[in-house]
């Protein structure tokens, strides 16, 4: 069997260098999104002369899976090595999270050996950065509305900040309030992955190289929002939170956050919307430039 390893913040540059060498834009790929979901979808790594390869299980039901290998090297034998990896376990050979891009490599490198399938709720949401940090044009005319409705209801009264070590115990309590409010964590199992995953991030902010902010309205948090570089022209945000009874705070720690942290960069990607309508239709209304589409291979029988 292949020396699986749970993840550490000391893999961060060596799984850096593998996702630089494709410059994917999707999330799966980026340290900052394996590291604070790890413990979430028991996420393990193994380097294999050139190649990231990187098995985890399906939440909730604990399927195991396969991350397709990102690198520089024989994709082949990379490919190989995990099939006899699932094999040697006893469970499915199942790759999962596969960029459109990379479809033709895994072809090439063995032919008519996988059927392929559109992981539809799972394709990310990729906009252009500067639509995002303007609102401009008639199609984000809505967001523009409620963003000028929020600013001017509470003219003097909201602030944004940066996020630091300071404020960051601040994002933590608001996003308790937020799981205890609503059907935003339906679940204990979802409460415990998502507070894991936003301790994580909080706690070692610096060493993922992600940035955060806060939206205040006299005074108090009403949002936060945290994200990272995923490749060398796109911005990821792999956390998002706003008390939803206050209208405009979404749409505002949306664009504050962009246009703070997101300079420099040609799109930000929102992520997949989880196969959950609401979220769907939320992302969908922003008008994404691109879907980062990825895709599921299976052994043919």
């Amino acid at each position: 069997m292949l020396p699986f390893q749970p993840i550490t913040l000391a893999d961060k540059h060596a799984i850096d260098a593998c996702a630089a060498k494709n410059n994917y834009r999707i999330c799966e790929y980026c340290f900052a999104d394996l590291f604070i979901w790890k413990d979430h979808y028991d996420t393990q790594r193994c380097f294999l002369d050139g190649f990231l390869l990187l098995r985890m299980a399906t939440f909730p039901e604990k399927k195991p899976m396969y991350l397709a290998p990102i690198g520089d090297g024989d994709l082949k034998k990379a490919l190989l090595a995990l099939e006899e990896d699932a094999q040697e376990r006893g469970i499915p050979f199942v790759l999962c999270g596969i960029p459109a891009p990379m479809l033709e490599k895994i072809e090439a490198a063995l032919p008519g050996r996988y059927d392929f399938s559109d992981g539809t709720d799972s394709a990310d949401y990729i906009y252009s950065a500067e639509k995002l940090q303007t609102l401009s044009g008639k199609k984000l005319q809505s967001k523009r509305n409620f963003v000028n409705r929020f600013k001017k209801n509470f003219d003097g009264r909201w602030s944004y900040e940066e996020m630091t070590d300071a404020n960051a115990p601040e994002a933590y309590q608001f996003h308790l309030h937020w799981c205890e409010s609503g059907d935003n964590c339906p679940n204990g199992l979802m409460y415990s992955g998502e507070t894991c995953a936003v301790s994580l991030a909080l706690n070692n902010r610096e060493a993922l190289g992600m940035k955060g902010g806060l939206l205040r309205l006299d005074g108090e948090v009403i949002a936060f929002t945290m994200g990272c570089p995923v490749s060398q022209d796109t911005y990821v945000i792999q956390l998002e939170k706003a008390e939803a009874s206050i209208a405009g705070a979404y749409p505002m720690i949306n664009q504050q956050f962009a246009q703070h942290s997101c300079e420099g960069y040609t799109y930000i990607n929102r992520e997949d919307d989880l196969g959950i309508e609401g979220l769907r239709k939320a992302k969908q209304s922003y008008h994404p430039v691109m879907m980062g589409r990825k895709y599921l291979a299976v052994k043919k029988v």
